[in-house]
């Protein structure tokens, strides 16, 4: 195992940009871990967008730092489980890039009809579509949706005006190829589980997390009490939780 902690890359979830890890970066920092953050372009209010793009957009910030020599995590929240593990479909033979880290994210296969799913089951009332112009969607209420119970209101008015909407496209679509569905190296998946989260609820991330191989395949840690944003109400215990998952990973890595 290095004696330096690897660099963390930090991937946003939908409407919300780079913006969203302002107090969780200094946590993973004061713990050692350099960080690197990604704004994709589903959230550039740029109709057309894929998840495909934002798949790309992540993957060379990776292998721009695996070029470097630098040894990788990944931790992405919510949308952005599926886009990192695109991201790294086919590098895990790079012992350098130690893992991914899902952040009550979600986990779906590779070539899944995202639009199709949604339609199956009658929409999703919490969002407008085709707003504010063709080809974009919003949350109609995301300040009761994206921070209960545990965002303090002052960091909720602070991160609402800063969401952007999102292009249809990217959650329409079909998902990449997922590198979660290989088979790698043992210990180089994680998740952290949020118990009140609203948006993914914890039953639904349990039933993914089986359906994707469960604790044999991913190193799971619960964040008691958080909801979806624990990035904004608990950074600290979020760091904590990485770390612990980091170091599974390094153990799990093979030698050259």
């Amino acid at each position: 195992m290095s004696a330096s902690k690897p660099t963390i890359v930090l991937v946003h979830g939908a409407w919300h940009g780079s913006w969203c890890w302002k107090f969780q970066t200094p946590a993973l920092e004061a713990l050692g871990y350099a960080i690197e953050t990604v704004d994709m372009p589903c959230t550039s209010s740029v109709a057309g967008t894929t998840q495909f793009d934002d798949a790309a957009r992540v993957r060379s910030v990776v292998e721009s730092l695996l070029t470097e020599g630098k040894r990788v995590a990944i931790v992405a929240h919510s949308y952005g489980g599926p886009i990192a593990s695109a991201a790294i479909k086919g590098l895990l033979d790079n012992r350098n890039l130690l893992g991914m880290i899902a952040l009550c994210a979600y986990i779906f296969p590779s070539g899944m009809d995202q639009g199709a799913a949604i339609r199956s089951i009658g929409g999703l009332p919490y969002v407008n579509w085709d707003s504010p112009t063709e080809g974009l969607f919003v949350t109609k209420d995301p300040g009761s949706l994206f921070f209960p119970p545990d965002v303090s209101p002052d960091l909720v008015e602070w991160a609402v005006p800063q969401l952007s909407p999102q292009s249809m496209a990217a959650n329409t679509g079909i998902v990449p190829p997922q590198a979660w569905q290989d088979d790698g190296y043992p210990g180089r998946l994680g998740y952290i589980r949020c118990t009140e989260d609203m948006v993914n609820p914890l039953a639904q991330q349990n039933t993914m997390i089986e359906g994707a191989g469960g604790s044999d395949k991913w190193v799971i840690r619960t964040l008691e009490g958080s909801g979806h944003s624990p990035f904004l109400s608990r950074p600290a215990e979020v760091a904590a939780a990485v770390d612990e998952i980091v170091k599974q990973f390094e153990a799990g890595v093979p030698s050259k």
